[in-house]
Parts: C-alpha cells; structure tokens; sequence
C-alpha cells in the first residue's frame, strides 16, 4: 500500500452490527433456541425490516437453511463458527498475522451445505440487500460510502499509477474484498475489508486472490498453503511506512528500452513481507516496470528532467523537488527511474 486510507463516520459500518447479531445470537444458538425452524421473531425488532422487505432468496432462505443445520451442531463446531465470525472481522489483525482466520473450506469440513448457505447468504448481502431501499435508507447507499471515503483523491491506494473514480464521478471504481469474500465468510461488509481500488488493480491482477496466504496450485491441487503479513488499508501508524522503489537499468535509456533491461526492488525496512504480498496482489514490479518503459516516461525524462537540467539545475535539486511531494502524480516513481537512469551512466 502506497498510502493507507482514513475511517469516515458513516453509517454503513453499522451493517455489520445486524450481520453479527443474525449469527452469533440467533443461527449459532440454534440448538439452545426452543423454536424447531428459523423465525423472523427470533431477530431483533429493529433488523427484522431488513430480512423482510428484501426477496426471500437473498437473506430469509439462506438463514433457515443455516439454523437448520446449526441445530444438529455439536458445541465444539458451533464455537469454530462463533469465533470465525470475531476473528475474520479483525482484519487488521489479520493482515499483521496476529490471527487465525476461519475459511470457507473450514467450514465445509464441518457441514458443506452450511458453507454453501453462509456464501450465499453474504454474497447476496453485498451483491443485492444492501443495494434495496430498506437497507440503503437505514445504512445510506454503497456508492455515497465509496465517495465520502474517496472524495478528491484519485490516486490509486494500491499502485500510486493509476487513477480511481471520485466524488464528482456519477459512477465509481472498484470496491475490493481485501480479504477475498470467495475465501473468507462473515466480512463481506465489512467496512475495513472494502477498499476502493483502480480496475486495473481490482480485475486484472488481484481479482479473487488470497491476501494473507500464499497458495501454489499444481495441476488444480493446493501443494503449498503459507501464512503471509499484508499491508492494512485502514492503517493508522503514524508516521506510515515510506516504500522506496529501485530501478537498476542493464542498458543506456533510450525510446526502445524494455522492462527485462530494468530491475526494481521494493524497499521498506522491517516490512519486507508485506511487501512480498503487495507484489504478489497487484502486480506492484511488473506495473512499475510497464510504467517505466512507457512513451509517456520516456517523454518526461527528454522534455521535462532534460530541460532542466540543461538549465542549470542539478540532478540531486530535480529529485528534491520531486521528493517534496512524492506521492502526486507519480513522483515516488519518477525519482527511483531518475536516480537509476543517473546511476547507469
């Protein structure tokens, strides 16, 4: 992560309220409820609007199907499950790797028709409850959560190259499931697991990817599963990590360079492995290298850095300028392609 994002107040986080209470108070008690199927009155007066007025096949069958099967539930099972719903929730602690999270393979090993149902349940939430009037006049619309959190910063917190939609957009970018909803139940809303992301991060590098394991696949089978730190969205260190980026050329620059005649490196002390998983999520080195290699750098370098220079100033001031603001505009990026351009010669 380039630069994190800051909390809003909004009433969107509150969703995740009803969430919680549907399944740590009511489907994962269901052996220790009288009532032999689910019932609306089981919830709480307050969400029970929410279940009702959305179609049956989004909440309301999804959550039968779930307290049915939780009621043949041993206690140790229903305990896996209450405690998935906590943990998979603490997402900064998650991507520090303080915590174990609960999968949806997990939870197929318990009961697999239960972890279908729970799927279903928080994909239709996402996909289509939240987008109906009784939940957008309670929580406020999605796309007014995307732009209070966005508004005029359109810099990809991702990359730091590419451009997302802002407030003054009538449509808006991607909100990627840091931690992949395919993957991990009960945070599909979660809030500090939406992250406003450009589309060439969202669907063309990252797309269903597991944040915080690395998994290697042969011939479809899972050979190797490791548990990985990642960057947190929402970070509130202060002041956060700098990320200095690297370039070392193998050739003179010239209009035909191309990216096997660069290398670049990452480089945040004590964050090395998050910054493996921030490459291996979006495709950070190969993105930088594409970028560098570009008309458009190549142009920068000829007829912005060459003609100040041969107005006097030297390297070291053009990269302090540049230094000043370094996260505007690709100045981060720019300084490392300067400085390994100088460095060649």
């Amino acid at each position: 992560m380039i630069k994190p994002y800051k909390h809003i107040n909004s009433k969107f986080h509150n969703i995740q309220s009803f969430v919680n209470h549907l399944f740590l108070d009511v489907v994962f008690r269901a052996p220790y409820i009288p009532n032999t199927a689910f019932d609306i009155s089981l919830v709480l007066a307050k969400y029970q609007r929410l279940i009702n007025e959305v179609n049956d096949e989004y909440l309301l069958n999804p959550i039968t199907e779930c307290f049915a099967i939780c009621k043949t539930l041993s206690k140790k099972h229903l305990k896996t499950l209450k405690r998935g719903v906590h943990q998979n929730n603490k997402i900064r602690l998650l991507c520090n790797g303080d915590l174990t999270p609960l999968e949806y393979s997990d939870i197929a090993f318990i009961n697999e028709d239960l972890s279908k149902q729970i799927k279903i349940f928080f994909d239709k939430l996402y996909d289509e409850a939240v987008n109906k009037a009784v939940f957008y006049h309670r929580y406020g619309k999605i796309e007014d959560y995307y732009k209070n959190l966005v508004g005029k910063s359109r810099t990809c917190r991702c990359c730091g190259i590419n451009k997302v939609l802002i407030k003054f957009h009538s449509k808006r970018s991607a909100l990627d499931h840091y931690l992949p909803r395919n993957h991990f139940p009960f945070t599909s809303i979660n809030t500090n697991n939406l992250l406003p992301i450009c589309d060439i991060c969202n669907s063309k590098y990252k797309l269903a990817e597991n944040t915080i394991f690395e998994v290697i696949k042969r011939n479809n089978r899972i050979v190797s599963k490791t548990r990985k730190q990642a960057f947190f969205p929402f970070s509130k260190i202060s002041p956060y990590p700098k990320i200095d980026v690297e370039i070392t050329l193998n050739k003179a620059l010239s209009d035909d360079i191309e990216p096997s005649n660069m290398h670049v490196n990452l480089i945040s002390a004590g964050y090395e492995e998050r910054l493996e998983t921030w490459d291996r999520l979006f495709g950070i080195k190969e993105n930088y290298l594409a970028e560098c290699c570009s008309e458009e750098m190549y142009m920068y370098y000829e007829e912005q850095y060459m003609a100040d220079m041969n107005f006097g100033k030297t390297h070291e001031q053009y990269v302090a300028t540049l230094e000043a603001n370094r996260l505007y505009d690709m100045n981060f990026l720019r300084i490392a392609y300067l400085n390994g351009i100088k460095n060649y010669q």
